[in-house]
């Protein structure tokens, strides 16, 4: 039987600016995060023997941790982390075992060899159900994750003594449940499913965990799975467009609020890697996620902003273009191959677009497919890799983004935003559009430790590369691409920084706070500004879910 009932007061996270507890006095402490799943299991554990008295909860700010806790605590810098006994034990499987071997109170683990040795396999399948589930947000969610929600019904029918997995509750319950409360929540939110229908052992094993006192203080905030899941795993929904447009640069903002941005500017000749990008986003709009699926829901027409010259940073016209539904499996076919030219891009629920097709809107028509239930003729017909981009052009498919980019960049007209100076057309290509992932990569990865000191050499690197030359204050001198490819990220970087580590990037990096000051300046960006607010609220959701 599980222990009696405790109201229990939750400490506050412990930050960079928190000092650390008297360590290894003693005490012993259990590190967790509250949105985190691994660290709900032992929390969990503790929880149902008892111990609110003898383990004490120690909760770490994992988006601005501590520069202690991986220095004189648990050199893994992740949680959940147990300081007993003057030592350090991690991993939460393991964790579970340790607090009920170690510590008094009711046990977790069967006495049933038969029990026992089917608690081994489900627990042995606790990863797999986990990346099953998980990797389903990528394609036909609900059916592509249906054999892991089944597999848990069927062995709910192994005994009969009970609602739960061993018949009584057990360890196992409490490895599973913070993983499918999460995907319960998701499913429900994001795809209006519920995965207990069909499965009523399933149902009945989360009905009686939630009238486990253990269990429900532990529970995470129903909001904040969904959008650190929308976030984290930067779900399609609702509408999945498919087009020859180089998305390379997608997802720039999500948070409560989401960013509708996408002034997607056709250029020619700009290279990343060793292609074209033809649209990169810019602009943004903000709305929250209930008035955009209203917005999708409806079919609204949407407001498509043309930019002619964009050098200039003036706006030419704006067209209004009516986006068609989304075709599913209950949709016809277009008439295909009848010299028409059709392509499609992905859109995300959170980051939908406001787009440039530089009067492409008539060459190119859009065909909108939901890739949650996607039409079958789709792969027997059009595109046999079932994926998305695609583009029918003079009878024939061609695929795959970077392809793309190189074939619409050499068969359709368009402005350029590339310098004609060879020197600078070197410099772009070769070394400031191949260093954007390096740069990103290397600002984010820097969250998880010492922010400041690990992203340094990336602005470091734009200073070097803002002195190379010196007819203007951008990165070729003049406005160009780069610029473009750069500023939606240094903008969230740089508001990032000041809110979380009070650190202006542009200090002792005069020509970084000169490039940033110049382009505050272009009309043609400071519409597509994001709100600081939204900005860090995002970042905040989504960096915590990431290094859990």
């Amino acid at each position: 039987m599980a222990a009696a009932t405790v109201n229990e007061h939750l400490p506050k996270p412990l930050d960079a600016t928190s000092e650390p507890p008297p360590l290894f006095d003693g005490t012993t402490r259990l590190y967790i995060n509250y949105a985190c799943p691994f660290a709900q299991r032992v929390w969990i554990t503790r929880n149902y023997k008892g111990l609110h008295d003898k383990i004490k909860l120690v909760p770490i700010n994992l988006q601005n941790r501590p520069a202690w806790y991986k220095e004189k605590v648990y050199h893994e810098n992740k949680v959940p982390a147990l300081e007993h006994n003057g030592k350090i034990i991690g991993e939460s499987l393991d964790l579970i075992k340790y607090v009920d071997s170690n510590f008094e109170g009711p046990s977790v683990l069967p006495d049933d060899p038969a029990k026992k040795e089917f608690a081994e396999e489900l627990i042995a399948y606790t990863d797999t159900f986990n990346k099953t589930v998980y990797t389903s947000f990528k394609g036909n969610t609900v059916k592509e994750a249906g054999p892991a929600f089944d597999h848990l019904e069927n062995v709910l029918h192994k005994f009969d003594d009970g609602p739960f997995f061993l018949g009584q509750f057990s360890f196992v319950d409490i490895a599973y449940i913070p993983f499918v409360e999460r995907f319960q929540v998701f499913f429900s939110a994001v795809w209006n499913y519920d995965i207990t229908t069909g499965r009523p052992k399933l149902a009945r094993w989360i009905e009686e965990l939630n009238k486990i006192d253990a269990y429900k203080p532990t529970k995470v905030d129903p909001k904040v799975v969904i959008e650190s899941y929308k976030v984290r795993f930067q779900v399609k929904t609702t509408y999945n467009f498919y087009c020859a447009f180089d998305l390379k640069e997608q997802l720039l903002s999500k948070s409560q609020k989401m960013l509708l941005s996408w002034n997607l500017i056709l250029t020619k000749d700009c290279c990343s890697r060793e292609s074209k990008i033809l649209f990169t986003l810019l602009s943004s709009h903000t709305y929250s996620l209930k008035e955009l699926r209203s917005y999708l829901a409806n079919d609204s027409g949407r407001t498509i902003i043309k930019i002619n010259d964009y050098l200039r940073g003036s706006y030419d016209r704006t067209v209004n273009e009516h986006l068609p539904t989304a075709l599913d499996a209950t949709s016809e076919p277009p008439p295909l191959f009848d010299g028409t030219t059709r392509d499609c891009f992905a859109l995300n629920i959170y980051v939908a677009k406001y787009f440039e097709l530089q009067g492409l809107h008539d060459n190119i028509k859009l065909v909108p497919i939901n890739l949650q239930n996607r039409p079958a003729w789709y792969k027997e017909k059009v595109y046999h890799e079932n994926k998305v981009p695609a583009l029918e052009h003079h009878g024939k498919i061609i695929g795959e983004s970077l392809d793309l980019i190189r074939y619409v960049d050499s068969n359709f007209e368009g402005p350029s935003l590339r310098p004609d100076d060879p020197a600078k057309k070197e410099f772009a290509h070769e070394e400031l559009i191949p260093y954007i992932d390096t740069f990103n990569k290397t600002v984010y990865t820097s969250f998880k430790g010492d922010a400041v000191k690990e992203a340094g050499p990336a602005f470091d690197h734009l200073e070097n590369a803002l002195h190379k030359f010196d007819d203007g204050p951008f990165f070729l001198g003049h406005f160009s691409l780069v610029d473009i490819a750069y500023i939606p990220f240094v903008e969230r970087f740089q508001i990032f920084f000041s809110a979380m580590w009070n650190y202006d990037i542009t200090t002792g990096r005069p020509k970084l706070a000169k490039w940033i000051e110049e382009l505050n300046n272009i009309d043609a960006y400071k519409s597509t500004k994001a709100d600081p607010k939204v900005i860090v609220e995002t970042f905040k959701a989504l960096f915590p879910v990431l290094t859990i």
